[in-house]
């Protein structure tokens, strides 16, 4: 069978209902989710995973984006595939970000908590967002089974290498400037296959922004994620987003919304909530008891 011959068959089932589902499936995999992930994990699991995660999920769209246009794939044609959402879709096709970026992100915390259920539940959503970009006719069934592959080969890469990531053996010095070089390196590579796309720009500012800050903060404010009544998490988690969305929006006042504009915006955000928040949080909310505080200033 063809793509074009898989595709349709895979839409023989389509209904209104299942239109809103795979719909709602196939959007897990958006910039939102991620940002609303990766803040949490940092603030209230484990700052060194965080940073990894975050890592892992640059690395992962970017690797993607290297590819699409390396390849340079078209997506199947309106005019011979029902096509739905096909704005979630723009630009190339092969391979699907919606199938590699997810397997990359997804698997590293199952790779991280060791789960059996949780493992198994990483492989259903997975199946389930790549297969949803068949059903509203974004992708072709190759474009979804090379993003799996290719997933697997960056998630091994990037297990194997997690030390580098989490900036574990590294001093100081040597992690701001990969706050500036990965970045910048990472950019750069972009730039070659032409124009940046907007995502792009926000991805890398807030990587940026996230190596720096994470590195000052481990270095100077030392806050503990766990530390904490559940009250006084709920109450980080506010804060820390409020903080946030502050800076996001704020600096939309003084920085143009788009391109370097958008790379120095999330650069602030991300070093907002890498190095302000936990600094706030330390200071304000979580602090730890006089005794145990005492302690650690003679250690």
């Amino acid at each position: 069978m063809s793509g074009v011959e898989i595709l349709q068959a895979i839409q023989t089932i389509q209904s209104p209902l299942l239109d809103r589902i795979f719909g709602f499936i196939t959007n897990l995999h958006h910039e939102t989710v991620y940002i609303l992930i990766l803040p949490l994990i940092y603030w209230l699991y484990d700052k060194r995973f965080g940073r990894y995660m975050f890592s892992v999920f640059v690395i992962g769209f970017w690797s993607n984006g290297v590819l699409k246009e390396v390849f340079r794939t078209p997506r199947p044609d309106p005019s011979q595939v029902r096509v739905i959402l096909a704005e979630t879709g723009g630009g190339y096709a092969f391979p699907s970000g919606h199938s590699q970026t997810p397997l990359v992100f997804w698997g590293a915390i199952a790779h991280h908590l060791q789960r059996r259920w949780f493992t198994w539940f990483v492989v259903v959503l997975v199946f389930l967002i790549g297969f949803s970009r068949l059903y509203i006719g974004v992708h072709w069934p190759l474009d979804v089974i090379g993003g799996w592959a290719i997933g697997l080969v960056v998630l091994y890469l990037l297990v194997r290498s997690r030390a580098f990531w989490t900036g574990e053996r590294q001093g100081l010095a040597l992690r701001v400037l990969l706050s500036f070089l990965l970045p910048g390196a990472a950019l750069g590579i972009l730039a070659l296959f032409g124009p940046v796309d907007a995502i792009a720009w926000v991805i890398v500012g807030a990587y940026g922004g996230l190596l720096l800050g994470s590195a000052v903060e481990e270095e100077w404010v030392r806050f503990d994620p766990r530390a904490g009544t559940p009250i006084q998490h709920l109450l980080k988690i506010a804060v820390g987003l409020v903080l946030v969305l502050a800076v996001k929006e704020g600096m939309k006042l003084v920085l143009p919304d788009s391109g370097v504009g958008d790379m120095v915006r999330y650069w602030l955000v991300a070093l907002t909530a890498t190095l302000a928040a936990p600094w706030v949080f330390k200071r304000f909310i979580a602090r730890p008891p006089a005794v145990q505080a005492e302690k650690a200033h003679h250690l």
